[in-house]
């Protein structure tokens, strides 16, 4: 099912580094955490008493996978869901917030999108297509996103950006899919061949 080490990777290359971005509504930002979280979750990273943009600047990419894992992973049960999905839902939340990603999944499966994962949503992410699935999450994403950045003029200088996000997520999405299947292929044949080889024993025997 989802492994947060790998999803993680791929949300912390497009997270980077430190910014500092006027029209960025949750100020000075570092390996994807902000000042506005960093003070919503009480993070006194250097622990001088207060939070404030030194904490930012000292936050480091395990501080940053830490905090992203205990606010964005755990509680969405990622562990829980498969692979692809889990890896689009989680960066996802990262980006645009948990119940947005819970709600874009939940359009993706045909579910009524109110943002609470309850039995309906767990048993159709347990049979979707994680493929198609993961896909079709991305295709709303970039839609969002354009509706974002029409509504807000400020959020255009992010569009860009937000999209070759998306591109780059399909991408790796198909990637990964690409690399199971070859494992599953290596397998089946591997198996194939030990078969062939106790055939071929038998009958010499």
């Amino acid at each position: 099912m989802g492994d947060f080490a790998k999803a993680h990777s791929f949300t912390a290359r497009w997270e980077g580094g430190f910014t500092d971005h006027p029209a960025d509504p949750g100020g000075v930002t570092n390996h994807g955490v902000s000042l506005r979280f960093l003070r919503g979750q009480k993070e006194d990273i250097d622990g001088d008493g207060d939070i404030d943009g030194d904490d930012v600047r000292a936050l480091g990419a395990e501080d940053a996978a830490r905090i992203m894992r205990r606010e964005f992973w755990d509680p969405m049960k990622l562990d829980e869901v498969k692979p692809l999905c889990a890896a689009v839902l989680y960066d996802a939340a990262v980006n645009m917030g948990a119940g947005c990603a819970r709600r874009m999944a939940q359009k993706a499966l045909g579910v009524p999108a109110d943002g609470v994962w309850g039995p309906v949503t767990w048993s159709a992410l347990r049979v979707c297509d994680d493929r198609k699935t993961a896909a079709a999450i991305c295709h709303i994403r970039r839609a969002r996103y354009h509706e974002l950045a029409g509504r807000n003029a400020a959020l255009g200088a992010f569009l860009k950006g937000w999209l070759r996000r998306v591109d780059a997520l399909e991408t790796f999405v198909e990637t990964e899919r690409d690399a199971d299947a070859g494992k599953s292929v290596r397998k089946t044949s591997g198996v194939r061949r030990g078969r062939r080889a106790v055939a071929a024993e038998e009958k010499a025997s």
